[in-house]
């Protein structure tokens, strides 16, 4: 079962955070049929907006939204606070192969920006970007805490693709500073960090959130909070007929001149929603 683990380094003012959500991505790959790019990019979406999501207080949600010059053009993943998440990659048949060992997720991305949309329960959601630096996301996501959120941090992502096909692991860790922090654990962390291995590979060797983190920082871990991660879209047909409300009368007159059902599809789970003329006709008169 996927789960996340938040916690501090034992006597040192540093926060953690790592996820496994290896079945959450598999899911999310079956529902949308990615290629192995496209699964490996959504997957370290879905892997950032968890570990984002640990900041959240009750009845709050974040998305990461990717949008490149790359084949894929935009991943977004979107996680609330009781870790559940749901993604889309908007072209999701795309395998570019490999870099190295790896499969190349920036050249698939390309050139573009990193958006984080904060829903905190307020009149406006918070909205800020930053350049894509690499395409890679976890460097990406990290350089947007840096620099627009101004919390040092280190991100690591993963994902390994079966040649199947299937994602076999994914998942990822987040190391972030405090103001107390001492230079001297900054530094130990920094060297640390560099030779650590990658999330996806401590994943396949069977290590927890909790180990994974102890692997990465190589100090022990104060566990704060542990919970599960799933897959999850609360998208309704009253939710469709809202969306339907935003194009207004003129729009909605000419589904209902059109004599034909109207389809609509989630985006993010596939489930497909059906409006009939007698339903179209309900909604233009409640306008």
């Amino acid at each position: 079962m996927d789960e996340i683990v938040k916690g501090i380094i034992k006597d040192e003012h540093v926060l953690v955070v790592a996820v496994n959500c290896t079945e959450t991505v598999e899911k999310a790959r079956l529902i949308h049929d990615t290629w192995p790019t496209a699964s490996a990019a959504m997957g370290r979406v879905i892997a950032g907006s968890l570990l984002l999501a640990s900041t959240l207080k009750d009845r709050q949600k974040v998305m990461i939204q990717i949008k490149g010059d790359g084949p894929l053009q935009e991943i977004v993943a979107e996680s609330d606070w009781l870790y559940r998440v749901r993604a889309y990659v908007r072209r999701p048949h795309i395998y570019m192969g490999l870099k190295g060992e790896k499969i190349d997720v920036g050249r698939a991305v390309g050139k573009g920006f990193l958006n984080v949309i904060r829903d905190l329960g307020l009149r406006e959601y918070y909205q800020s970007s930053v350049e894509l630096q690499t395409g890679e996301i976890a460097t990406d996501l990290a350089y947007y805490l840096n620099i627009s959120e101004q919390i040092p941090s280190a991100v690591s992502l993963g994902v390994f693709v079966e040649t199947d096909n299937s994602v076999k692991a994914a998942g990822g860790f987040m190391i972030q500073t405090m103001p107390e922090t001492t230079p001297q654990i900054i530094d130990f962390l920094e060297r640390k960090l560099s030779h650590s291995p990658s999330a996806s590979y401590m994943i396949r060797q069977g290590m927890s959130p909790t180990q994974m983190l102890e692997e990465a920082v190589g100090l022990p871990i104060e566990v704060l909070q542990q919970s599960h991660v799933t897959f999850y879209c609360p998208c309704s047909k009253d939710r469709v007929i809202n969306a339907l409300i935003t194009l207004g009368k003129e729009e909605i007159g000419k589904m209902i001149e059109e004599g034909e059902i109207v389809q609509i599809e989630c985006y993010f789970c596939k489930k497909k929603y059906q409006l009939n003329i007698d339903e179209l006709k309900n909604i233009l008169r409640d306008l």
